[in-house]
């Protein structure tokens, strides 16, 4: 008998410390709010962050593509609550309404830049953070993991998309730009850019620059909208485009980048 109780005693330790530690996983770092999470960074180099998952997500859903939003300079500080209605999330969801079976299709993480530049390798500790914590409650398809920002935010997904290419599938920068020479580091990761022709804060040649740049390296799926009469807050322009998601789901990561029949090709590199 005695044996019986120490075997359920064993048993229940067990389930409890798996529950304990489910919990942790579910639960450490993150704020609830409908279909919004709040999370406190829980890395040094890390970003707190808005995470937004798509209406009617549920475990059986599979996995999802991620979106990281990069906001521009006037958001920067401590304050994520400001960033609730300037994500992609928020400004697509006009978009989406009265649509039964569609939604905004990305798990969507905006961080929030507690200085005045966004940084590469900060913006990667994030990016691991999501895969890391999410993975036992949201999936993550790692082939479709995208970058986009505004303006500071635009300079900063040129920046980390140029340090880290191998990790995102396609790049959408607003309102920014970057060094062309270093364009060429993009040569499989497909990139869509917006600007402003009345943008008076940076000039539209920052993106007209990069753009023909990798253009003259062969870059085989780039782009540039020039919004008429847009100045340099066109985000709202930007992300209420239903054709700029509906090109972003084509975009995947692939290894593989060898050539082959370039009717089967996404980013440069052949699909698997």
């Amino acid at each position: 008998m005695k044996i019986m109780l120490r075997i359920v005693f064993v048993i229940i330790l067990f389930v409890s410390f798996g529950v304990l530690g489910y919990r942790l996983v579910y639960d450490f770092n993150l704020v609830w709010r409908g279909d919004t999470f709040v999370v406190q960074k829980s890395t040094p180099d890390g970003y707190d962050f808005l995470l937004r998952i798509p209406r009617g997500y549920n475990d059986y859903s599979g996995k999802q593509p991620l979106l990281i939003f990069l906001h521009g300079a006037g958001e920067s500080g401590k304050d994520i609550r400001v960033l609730e209605n300037k994500d992609p999330y928020f400004l697509s969801q006009e978009t989406f309404k009265g649509q039964e079976t569609a939604f905004f299709p990305f798990i969507c993480v905006t961080p929030i830049c507690d200085t005045q530049r966004w940084e590469p390798y900060r913006i990667i500790a994030l990016l691991d953070q999501v895969l890391q914590e999410t993975r036992y409650r949201f999936q993550v398809d790692t082939s479709r993991v995208y970058l986009t920002g505004y303006s500071m935010g635009g300079f900063g997904t040129f920046e980390t998309a140029v340090e880290y290419p191998e990790r995102f599938a396609a790049v959408v920068p607003v309102s920014g730009g970057g060094e062309p020479e270093r364009a060429k580091k993009l040569q499989h990761v497909a990139a869509w850019f917006f600007h402003g022709d009345k943008d008076q804060t940076v000039p539209t040649n920052s993106s007209e620059f990069v753009v023909q740049a990798m253009l003259d390296n062969n870059h085989k799926n780039v782009r540039l909208t020039i919004v008429a009469n847009g100045r340099h807050d066109i985000v709202e322009n930007v992300y209420s485009r239903a054709e700029l998601y509906s090109w972003l789901l084509q975009q995947k990561l692939f290894n593989n980048c060898t050539g082959g029949d370039t009717s089967d090709f996404v980013n440069g590199c052949q699909s698997r």
